[in-house]
């Protein structure tokens, strides 16, 4: 089996790829997408719908803001983070 890999869109500096598994006869034999990460190039996730890797990048990029805040609670307080 052979794997072709087509950038589909870029979310937020996130890279979505469609992944096509392809037999010998380039027959598309399976196909899914995966979350690549701007900063490091590794796979974050992979899911069957390209929505649902969209959604992948959102739930990080907010879980990275709540982060923050909790890391700095005077910028909240501040209004800045808000």
């Amino acid at each position: 089996m052979r794997t072709l890999r087509t950038l589909e869109t870029r979310v937020l500096g996130y890279l979505i790829e469609r992944v096509d598994e392809r037999d010998h006869l380039g027959t598309v034999r399976a196909s899914w997408y995966e979350v690549i990460c701007p900063q490091q190039g590794n796979v974050l996730g992979s899911c069957a719908q390209r929505a649902d890797a969209e959604r992948i990048v959102i739930r990080r990029e907010l879980e990275q803001a709540r982060r923050a805040l909790r890391l700095n609670p005077g910028a909240a307080a501040a209004g800045i983070a808000a």
